[in-house]
């Protein structure tokens, strides 16, 4: 199986590790059970560098890291933000490249197409580049230059800056990306929903579902958080393969973790210390009962809105997931000590020399040998892949809380 995860920032983005790097990506991925990694931030120059420096070229639109096997696929995030219908839009796009060769072309029309309409395009200011370009510009500008560029709709339901979300999104696929909608193969899900809740929109129900961390540190608790699972060898995996398996909806399965846990799942006020599931938002009239303003809409409540199927609707042709918590967040819980803590990052470490990674760990170890290892794990463990660990949800910035009996 090819274990990826598409959607990473690099220490060239803003509020990033400064250890995202292809050496910590490489080794705490490993240690996490992926085989494939999206580069992220690619339209960066240094970026660009380093991962040219740090991997080997494999002639079929992967690189190989030069400190394991990993493997990495060019990718970056853009955020658009436009005037459409007389409101703003702020919507991120994953894209996904075959090659340095079509990286540095797509670069060069952005800049280009910027330029004569009057717009800077600085890519050296952040490695998640904001232009001001809408999505179907955006789609113009890459399908120029190569039909194997992938992009897809990043984390399709965060409030402020996404495909649906609530506060700056649209309520129809196609009416964001207009006449290129058909050739959007797949959307991203993002931490606060899960397939059940997404299966209830039948204008989603012909794209691929795809899972990514979106993470902004390497550590184990963040990559690999959501992922992939896709058929077959990484020996043998190509970009071109990657793309086919995209375009098809072929896929074994999705790592997501519980909507729940998201930190935009319900509704709510940090600030207050407001958290409402939508019923309770509706009887507020949206309005946070402490400070008076409207509340931050979260995901459930906007996918309420928008479904026009039942619950627990299931497509046909369904790709299955796996819920996921980070093992070293079950320690933690289970010790009653902080994440970085040394008793938990001993046993952690323990457990991955054991028996290789941590997918292994939490989806095809036998349970009572995950027990004989660590009294309580099998049972959480368990409550895990039968998807009935409670969480205590997340909301407005907020992140929700797996709820873990210490030992």
């Amino acid at each position: 199986m090819i274990y990826s995860d598409f959607h990473i920032h690099s220490k060239y983005s803003r509020a990033t590790s400064k250890t995202m790097d292809i050496k910590h990506l490489s080794l705490y991925g490993a240690m996490k059970g992926l085989n494939l990694i999206g580069t992220g931030d690619i339209s960066h120059p240094k970026w660009i560098d380093e991962v040219k420096s740090e991997t080997i070229n494999l002639g079929n639109g992967l690189y190989k890291s030069k400190y394991n096997e990993m493997r990495f696929m060019l990718s970056t995030e853009i955020a658009t933000i436009y005037s459409q219908d007389n409101k703003v839009k702020r919507v991120h796009h994953i894209l996904f490249f075959p090659s340095f060769e079509v990286v540095e072309q797509f670069n060069d029309s952005l800049r280009n197409y910027l330029a004569n309409k009057g717009k800077k395009c600085n890519l050296s200011s952040d490695g998640r580049p904001i232009i001001g370009l809408t999505s179907v510009e955006l789609c113009e500008i890459a399908f120029k230059i190569s039909s194997k560029i992938l992009i897809i709709p990043a984390h399709i339901w965060t409030p402020w800056f996404s495909l649906f979300g609530s506060m700056s999104g649209f309520d129809k696929f196609e009416d964001c990306y207009k006449e290129y909608s058909n050739k959007i193969y797949a959307y991203e899900s993002g931490l606060s929903s899960d397939p059940l809740m997404n299966w209830r929109l039948s204008q989603l129900n012909n794209k691929l579902l795809i899972s990514n961390s979106d993470c902004h540190g390497p550590n184990v608790d963040k990559i690999g958080r959501e992922a992939n699972v896709f058929k077959g060898e990484v020996a043998d995996f190509s970009y071109d393969k990657l793309y086919e398996n995209i375009k098809n909806k072929n896929l074994a399965f999705t790592i997501e973790v519980d909507p729940s846990y998201g930190k935009y799942h319900f509704d709510g006020h940090r600030n207050c210390n407001i958290c409402f599931n939508p019923i309770e938002s509706i009887n507020n009239n949206n309005i946070c009962p402490v400070c008076k303003k409207h509340l931050t809409i979260g995901v459930l409540h906007r996918v309420e809105e928008l479904a026009d199927l039942p619950l627990n609707y299931k497509p046909k042709n369904l790709i299955d997931f796996k819920y996921h918590v980070p093992l070293i967040e079950i320690i933690s819980k289970l010790l009653n000590k902080g994440v970085k803590t040394k008793p938990v990052n001993l046993i952690y470490n323990d457990l991955i020399k054991k028996y290789t990674n941590e997918y292994s760990i939490l989806y095809d170890l036998e349970l009572k040998e995950i027990d004989s290892s660590f009294k309580g794990l099998g049972t959480v463990i368990k409550s895990l892949r039968d998807k009935t660990m409670r969480v205590i949800p997340g909301y407005d910035g907020v992140y929700g809380e797996p709820v873990i009996e210490k030992v």
